[in-house]
């Protein structure tokens, strides 16, 4: 774990981005008083299956909000819009 001031973090951000990605944790600190921690993420078993969607071509994804399928996908039933509108009536 590393504990390191905000120059320090600015000055050297790469390195310890790098040392994030190992799975380290570094401790940001102002005037000695810690006030942030980066600590590497976790991919999320709903991230993982969202990104197998990506894969698949079942969903686009760019960096923003997913906008969804290019083509429709065929489903069987009811399609979505009707049945949100019969829960309306």
């Amino acid at each position: 774990m590393y504990r390191i001031g905000i120059r320090e973090l600015k000055n050297k951000l790469s390195y310890y981005i790098g040392q994030v990605k190992k799975g380290e944790q570094v401790t940001v600190t102002d005037r000695g008083r810690a006030i942030a921690v980066i600590v590497p993420t976790e991919e999320t078993e709903v991230v993982e299956k969202l990104l197998t969607l990506v894969r698949e071509g079942f969903a686009l994804w760019e960096g923003g909000k997913p906008t969804g399928s290019p083509q429709p996908v065929p489903l069987r039933g009811k399609p979505l819009s009707d049945i949100v509108l019969e829960g309306r009536r």
